[in-house]
């Protein structure tokens, strides 16, 4: 295993519980990628990914992942996560709800001399919508 990147990642966490979003772009290329799968939204460079750490948490201003497993190989890496928060502040098209989330996901990483070039994260958006009350939970079948 990369143990560099395995520890890089592992900081890059600590810099996401902290909601520091200097220190936590710190850890991404000028121009990285970063995809929200599941909300379609993807981040180009460094200036876009602020604001789009910005508006999590604001909306989410107890925003939390704990990763679960990592696997690396090279300067790829895959991490399986939980993430969680309360949904206090508005997001385009969803108001905020007050209700708390916690929704299992996982981020596919590419790394380049050290820092994230891309980062797309996956999770399931239906399971996130049913916790915030905003899509009916399923009928047992």
């Amino acid at each position: 295993m990369n143990t560099d990147l395995h520890s890089m990642l592992g900081q890059a966490n600590a810099a996401w519980k902290s909601h520091d979003v200097e220190k936590l772009a710190a850890f991404f290329t000028d121009d990285c990628v970063y995809e929200d799968v599941a909300f379609g939204r993807v981040n180009h460079g460094k200036e876009e990914l602020k604001v789009y750490l910005n508006d999590t948490f604001a909306a989410f201003p107890d925003f939390k992942t704990e990763p679960k497993s990592f696997s690396i190989a090279g300067d790829l890496g895959g991490i399986e996560w939980v993430m969680s928060g309360t949904h206090k502040g508005d997001i385009p098209g969803l108001p905020a709800t007050g209700k708390s989330f916690s929704v299992r996901g996982a981020s596919i990483i590419e790394v380049h001399e050290g820092k994230i070039k891309r980062q797309s994260d996956y999770y399931d958006m239906a399971s996130l919508l049913r916790q915030l009350g905003v899509m009916p939970v399923s009928p047992p079948s």
